[in-house]
């Protein structure tokens, strides 16, 4: 078997030879006589013959030839002789020389059988170069106009028919042909004589075939040139196209000829032109195609010289006229013949040694057949046009054939190209999994040790370990940096890998993208600090909501809002939004580096950085952000980007259809849940805490009611972020919130900031409730003033676990603010109370009415000091300026002209909230140990004026001052022991545990001495 496979090139061309040798012996010698009745010098009798049953005749045989002249109908002449009328003008006919170039008539006479509704015909196909056609003495039909001369003919060799009637027994036939131009005159194909119906038959066969095949192949041609424009690459299908189309035209214009049938009416000339360039052009891109798929096969100098020969010869054709390059036909025909042959025989000897290329060995085989059929396809042909066969029968089998072998091959070779595709997609696909099986499992292995590093890195940074230089401040930012971005990489990889297999579940309900852009914004404007980046909102108050995710909207903002930041060093980033037909439109602009105009197609594909690697990113972000929004029903898109101007990238979602958010002008209102705003649930025995829960999602609140219904709390509900901060006015003592970060209108950052101008993080803790809990987003929300944050959808045990440490750590800080208060209140000594009485005494005797003013003031000192409440941390600037005044009264009384205080006091912040027994100490402080010291007193001045949005106080004295080596002692816990009284160390701590300052002590040993605190 295998030298059967070894051997079947040469098993395949000797049965090809041996066809040959068959078919060629068989005309030549194997033939049999023709049935039908023989033309006898110049006589053909068909009395006898049935046309009915026998079909037509070839008039092929002996005709009377009169050389050099063209008889009139009814001129008697002399004959030059008997002559083959498939034979060419050449040699010599009883002694007259015949050339190709010339003159004559044929002469036959035809005996039938009487037939009166008899009609006949006779078919012309190609006597060169023109002729005129007589039935007993009538003119029936022509091509061309034959003329003694050049100037009196006119060249066209059209195939035609002619049909008669005969009223006798004879037809006298009779020929006219004139040749001045080819290089070969006479008759050149049979002529066929019979009734009208079978002379038609065999005209419609004979086209048929020949039309037939020109349109399959220029089909195919076109089919090739199809291809090619779908695999640009692949240039043999071009080429292959071209040969395919330039032959079906040029084959067009031999046989039947239908081009000069189709282009009838145009030149002679022309049409051979025609006929001729398109064969040129066929071998020219016959010769490409070999150069192209035989690369390896075939010697560059043999494609290199048939390219320079034809390619010459083809600027030749075009110039001279056809008579001159009519002598150079069969000698191309010949050089065709010898270069198909060295084609064949390089093949074979490339497929023997088993040099393939990049064929694969049936491949190559099937090339070696189809240029075996070419040649035939040629080589028949020419033995034709040489009369050696009297039909070339072959010439359309193998033309078609090396057709289809050639197609046969590219297909094969495509098909062979996508199996091996096919494996190395499967291969690829494989691999492909393995790889995301690898990048899932890796990135999940990094997001533990990436928290670890980003939180060590952090708390390092924030000194946990102790103080850090600046060398060493630097190194640890860079290492949160960068395991920031790699943490940031690791979930857009784990997104991208969902998304790829369809592991996205989208839960999409109404959306306000206004609030959701403004905390986007919010969270970067806390991120760029330090930039020289201005982010700017352009989004109008009545735009609807959109039907979308989300979490993953927010994630999509954020990716493209973050990359607009990365990018642009200075200017702005501008985010907008509209209502267009039905959906919102969202628009990113910066003023960043652009996008250069060759990556601007690619650069929503994954991994895919636009030439902008130097500033970091996988190029994840807008992939991942573009499938969202397709996810969602949107479009994300590049809108317009310019190198060095900026870019602008748009994507839109559907709005949403009916939604709850109602607005009216420019104002919100919200449509409330059953549980109305401010509706408390019935309390039950044990409740002591409150809680107001915000979420403009009902069914959130109705799940946070559920998860409390068993505590001890009172809830209150609302899905208005206004509602809620009105409640915390009229509600009484609120001891928790729980804040959704996602709200219409206002967004809970927003909220969180105005409870906090009035709140501290121990009067009322906030816990931020967010479907997100990225590192910015959070980072975002404790810079707003939230104690804590809860991940939708809640887990109930986490939810109280929360909220019941945050309360218990509210109950410790009031219990220690209740024995702070009681502290305070027991520093009042006995001499102070003593020394008070004693001087109110002394007015009782000589001034009645001052004495009961000094009465009113200790009242007032000592109501002031008793009554505050355990449970209040804060009181009003005007409560503790009376117990202020009150003292410093009672003060008067004792010290008389020595002690004068001075008060300057904005009336615009009597309101203010402070911490109590802050100032009187201070001024009690002034008074003993500044003003009480020097032997002749002196002033003490309060101020309390605004000061950068908040409330400066200020206590100077103009008393003995204190020593520089004391001052920094004065705040320490063992000053205040060391005095046994409230002190300025507990003051100082109290001020730094509220507002992180404390008291700043400015002093002039023996001149003066400054005390001074801010206060929101």
């Amino acid at each position: 078997m295998k030298v059967l496979q070894k051997n079947s090139l040469y098993i395949i061309l000797f049965a090809i030879v041996c066809f040959l040798l068959l078919y060629y012996g068989t005309i030549f010698f194997g033939q049999n006589k023709e049935s039908a009745p023989q033309i006898q010098n110049g006589v053909l009798d068909l009395s006898n013959w049935d046309f009915d049953k026998s079909g037509p005749v070839k008039l092929d045989g002996p005709w009377e030839l009169y050389w050099g002249t063209l008889l009139e109908p009814g001129q008697a002449a002399v004959p030059t002789g008997i002559f083959p009328i498939l034979s060419y003008w050449s040699g010599s006919l009883n002694h007259t020389t015949l050339q190709a170039k010339g003159m004559a008539t044929y002469k036959l006479h035809v005996k039938v059988k009487p037939s009166p509704s008899m009609v006949y015909g006779i078919r012309v196909v190609n006597i060169q170069m023109s002729s005129a056609l007589y039935v007993n003495g009538l003119k029936l039909g022509g091509s061309g106009t034959p003329g003694p001369s050049r100037s009196e003919y006119s060249p066209e060799n059209k195939p035609y028919i002619a049909y008669f009637p005969l009223e006798g027994d004879t037809a006298d036939i009779m020929i006219h042909a004139a040749n001045y131009d080819f290089i070969q005159g006479g008759v050149a194909s049979s002529l066929y004589f019979g009734s009208v119906g079978q002379i038609n038959r065999i005209d419609k066969l004979s086209t048929g075939i020949g039309i037939a095949l020109e349109v399959s192949i220029l089909l195919l041609g076109i089919y090739h040139l199809g291809t090619y424009v779908t695999r640009k690459k692949e240039k043999g299908f071009l080429y292959f196209g071209i040969y395919c189309i330039s032959s079906a035209v040029s084959f067009a214009g031999l046989g039947d000829k239908p081009l000069m049938q189709i282009f009838d009416g145009f030149p002679f000339a022309l049409i051979h032109k025609i006929q001729g360039i398109s064969m040129n052009t066929s071998i020219l891109a016959l010769t490409l195609f070999i150069k192209h798929v035989c690369s390896e096969q075939i010697p560059r100098w043999l494609v290199k010289s048939v390219l320079t020969v034809y390619g010459v010869y083809s600027v030749y054709f075009i110039l001279v006229p056809f008579r001159v390059y009519s002598y150079t036909t069969f000698v191309m025909s010949a050089l065709q013949i010898v270069i198909y042959f060295i084609i064949i025989w390089l093949l074979s000897a490339a497929y023997m040694r088993g040099n393939y290329g990049s064929f694969s060995k049936r491949s190559l085989l099937i090339l070696i057949l189809a240029f075996c059929a070419l040649l035939i396809c040629i080589l028949d042909a020419s033995l034709y046009l040489l009369r050696i066969v009297p039909k070339n029968f072959l010439f359309d089998f193998c033309a078609m054939s090396f057709v289809l072998f050639i197609s046969f091959m590219l297909a094969s070779r495509f098909s062979e190209a996508y199996q091996t595709i096919e494996k190395m997609t499967r291969k690829l696909s494989e691999n492909d999994r393995l790889k995301d099986e690898f990048l899932i499992n890796t990135t999940h292995e990094f997001q533990t040790p990436l928290n670890g590093i980003i939180n060590i890195s952090q708390s390092l940074l924030e000194g946990a370990a102790g103080d850090v230089n600046e060398k060493q401040k630097e190194n640890l930012s860079t290492i949160v940096a960068v395991s920031q971005r790699l943490s940031t990489l690791v979930r857009d990889i784990l997104d991208l890998e969902r998304i790829k297999r369809n592991e996205i579940h989208l839960q999409t309900s109404a959306v306000d993208v206004k609030v959701l852009i403004s905390i986007i914004m919010d969270m970067f404007n806390y991120l760029i600090s330090g930039k020289k980046i201005s982010l700017i909102q352009d989004i109008p108050d009545n735009l609807p909501p959109v039907r979308a995710d989300e979490n993953r909207l927010w994630q999509v903002v954020y990716n493209v809002v973050g990359n607009a930041v990365k990018f642009t060093e200075q200017g702005a980033v501008t985010v907008s939004a509209r209502y267009r037909n039905g959906h919102v439109e969202i628009s990113v602009e910066d003023t960043g580096i652009g996008i250069p105009p060759h990556r601007q197609q690619r650069i929503a594909e994954s991994f895919d950085r636009a030439d902008r690697q130097a500033y970091g990113g996988m190029g994840l972000g807008l992939s991942i952000s573009g499938k969202l929004v397709q996810l969602m029903g949107g479009e994300l898109r590049l809108d317009w980007s310019e190198e060095g101007r900026g870019s602008r990238f748009l994507f839109h979602l559907p709005a949403a259809g009916p939604f709850r958010l109602q607005r009216e002008g420019n104002t919100a209102s919200f449509r409330l849940t059953p549980s109305a705003a401010g509706e408390a649930e019935p309390e039950t025995t044990g409740r002591k805490f409150t809680i107001l829960a915000v979420d403009d999602e009902p069914s959130n609140l109705q799940v946070l009611s559920v998860l409390f219904a068993g505590e001890a709390y009172r809830m209150l509900k609302t899905t208005s972020p206004q509602e809620a901060l009105q409640l915390l006015q009229t509600s009484g003592a609120i001891d928790l919130v729980l804040l959704d970060v996602m709200m219409p209108n206002l967004s809970g950052y927003e909220v969180c900031r105005e409870i906090r101008r009035q709140y501290t993080l121990f009067d009322l803790p906030i816990v931020m409730l967010t479907a997100s809990n990225t590192p910015s987003e959070v980072a975002a929300g404790f810079e707003a003033g939230a104690n804590d944050f809860i991940i939708k959808p809640f887990n109930s045990w986490e939810v109280r676990a929360r909220v019941n440490t945050l309360l218990q750590l509210k109950q410790s800080v009031q219990d220690a603010l209740a024995s702070e208060m009681a502290f305070l209140q027991s520093q009042i000594k006995p001499h102070f109370l003593f020394n008070s009485l004693n001087a109110i005494l002394s007015f009782c005797r000589t001034d009645s009415a001052r004495a009961e003013q000094l009465i009113s003031h200790l009242s007032v000192y000592l109501r002031r000091c008793f009554d505050i409440p355990g449970t209040e941390a804060f009181v009003t600037l005007e409560s503790e300026l009376q117990l202020v005044q009150a003292y410093v009264e009672i003060e008067k009384a004792r010290f008389e002209e020595r002690l004068t205080v001075v008060y300057d006091i904005d009336p615009g912040l009597l309101q203010t909230r402070l911490l109590p027994l802050t100032i009187q100490p201070l001024v009690e402080n002034a008074i003993r140990h500044g003003i009480m010291k020097k032997e002749n007193g002196g002033i003490v001045r309060l101020t309390v004026k605004a000061a950068a949005g908040l409330a400066r106080v200020e206590v100077w004295d103009n008393g003995v001052g204190i020593p520089g080596g004391k001052l920094a002692a004065l705040t320490e816990k063992n000053h205040a022991r060391e005095t046994g009284g409230v002190g300025l160390p507990n003051i100082h701590r109290r001020l730094i545990n509220w507002l992180g300052n404390g008291l700043q002590i400015e002093s002039a040993e023996q001149e003066w001495t400054k005390v001074s605190f801010d206060t929101k």
